[in-house]
């Protein structure tokens, strides 16, 4: 090896040169910049060599080649007893060098490693964004997350932290927008989906966003977490028929998944808030309908209109046959019908019409005293009324007694006899008074016509319970008696005087 100064073969295993002094550089230059980080390193952690410190000694050794010739030479003139064919000086300075070259390969390294992971670790764009979010710093949170997605975008943990950042932050839109592209993107697990929908009904509840509940869950295709949320929504009325043509009343049913109001037409117009409200099944009889509904939840929300359309042809039943007419009456008279084959009579006497919720003739009715309204209608077992049939009849008797007076004899009759204490009716053991009202008149066969007075006991409070007692008064002398029925259904009487 030759010197890089003076070109002197220097032999093998020396260090310097015999010749000029120069020592020989065994490791390349550093850069100026690694180099000073290196010293301001490395000063901190040796000690200083032959009294001075680690930066004094590599300040040293930066020195010019001449000016370190030039120090070296007057060195070793002062030194030269202790001069040897290896000094000891250029050793050093070598050993320094070396030293200095291996830690900033090391820490070079290092620095490199930690700048490498902290720009490409998704772990670490995590950790960080927690830390951040532990101390309410959502904006730094954020933007280690968005660092976090460039390095891995296909990660739900992202989505769910950066969406609860958002909110955080009070930017909520900004929180349902993060997930409902973690929504578009699928492929979640039923925890995961069941999670997304939480937050977002959360998030449009507190902002009384019904209406984007409402088209969020109308497009999820997942029924258990649809079942969880049902109250915000608005579906569409459900029939309780199909649409078609029936032989048969219907009584159509219609209902809505959740609370609300129902409203309907019946001719097929859009109904709105005005239109009839749903509270009961429709009854359809004869005819065409043509029916639309929309549902209204509580929170305002407006289904779709649900249509069907229904035909109803029936055979309307014949109606009712009565015996009687119209007219003024002066003896008790029996009201006959002629009950059709096919259909129940119903009936009503004061001049309403009747339905199948009226009183259902089973036989002849006694004309009652004054003026009376009878109407009479057939009800099919398809649900199908016939025409109704109305009689008026106006009943009075040719005689002084009164239901009001057959009551006065009968309550004496039972005065008479011990069993009322008193003529306002109490009697000994009772708790309040027995009271006798009108029924109606009847005809007993072979015995004439009959007032028929109905018994009640009646409390302190008014209230009164009919008992099982029966009386009859002549209508024509007022004679008072037990009406009473044997085991065959035949009245008999039982003279109270």
């Amino acid at each position: 090896m030759k010197c890089p100064n003076c070109g002197c073969e220097i032999p093998d295993g020396y260090l310097y040169c015999e010749k000029c002094g120069s020592e020989i550089q065994m490791v390349p230059d550093f850069e100026p910049e690694i180099e000073n980080s290196i010293i301001e390193t490395l000063s901190t952690v040796a000690e200083e060599i032959e009294g001075g410190s680690l930066a004094e000694k590599i300040k040293e050794h930066k020195k010019p080649k001449d000016s370190l010739k030039k120090t070296e030479q007057k060195e070793k003139k002062a030194k030269k007893k202790k001069e040897t064919i290896l000094p000891e000086e250029p050793g050093k300075n070598w050993l320094l060098a070396s030293l200095i070259s291996f830690v900033a390969v090391i820490l070079t390294a290092a620095l490199v490693s930690i700048y490498m992971y902290h720009k490409y670790s998704f772990t670490y764009q995590i950790k960080k964004a927690r830390e951040y979010a532990q101390s309410q710093d959502y904006e730094m949170a954020v933007a280690y997350l968005e660092r976090a997605r460039a390095l891995n975008a296909d990660v739900k943990d992202i989505d769910f932290l950066e969406s609860n950042y958002y909110y955080h932050l009070g930017e909520k839109q900004k929180a349902v927008d993060v997930l409902q592209e973690l929504l578009d993107r699928g492929h979640l697990e039923f925890e995961d989906r069941e999670e997304v929908y939480a937050s977002m009904v959360t998030i449009y509840d507190e902002e009384k966003k019904y209406e984007e509940i409402n088209a969020l869950l109308l497009s999820c295709k997942d029924d258990v977490i649809v079942n969880q949320y049902q109250k915000y929504m608005a579906m569409e009325p459900e029939f309780g028929y199909i649409s078609g043509s029936y032989d048969e009343v219907i009584t159509l049913k219609l209902s809505a998944n959740t609370t609300g109001t129902i409203y309907y037409t019946l001719d097929g117009k859009e109904p709105d808030e005005k239109s009839m409200v749903y509270t009961a099944p429709l009854f359809l009889e004869s005819g065409t309908y043509q029916i639309a509904a929309v549902f209204v939840n509580e929170y305002g929300i407006r289904s779709k209109t649900a249509r069907n359309w229904y035909v109803i042809n029936l055979i309307e039943p014949d109606p009712p046959e009565l015996r009687l007419y119209s007219g003024d009456y002066h003896q008790p008279t029996m009201i006959e019908v002629a009950v059709p084959e096919k259909g129940i009579v119903y009936y009503t006497s004061d001049g309403s019409n009747p339905t199948a919720d009226s009183a259902r003739y089973t036989g002849p009715i006694p004309m009652p005293l004054g003026r009376s309204n009878f109407k009479f209608v057939t009800i099919s077992s398809e649900g199908v009324s016939s025409e109704i049939v109305s009689r008026s009849f106006d009943f009075t008797l040719q005689t002084d007694m009164t239901p009001e007076k057959a009551v006065d004899n009968v309550v004496l009759a039972l005065y008479n006899r011990e069993v009322l204490t008193d003529l306002q009716g109490h009697s000994i053991g009772v708790a309040g008074k027995y009271v006798f009202q009108f029924d109606t008149i009847v005809e007993i066969p072979d015995l004439g016509y009959y007032y028929i007075l109905n018994e009640y006991v009646e409390d302190e409070l008014g209230n009164q319970a009919k008992t099982e007692h029966l009386y009859a008064v002549e209508v024509y002398t007022g004679a008072p008696n037990r009406l009473v029925y044997d085991e065959n259904g035949k009245m008999g009487l039982i003279p109270l005087q």
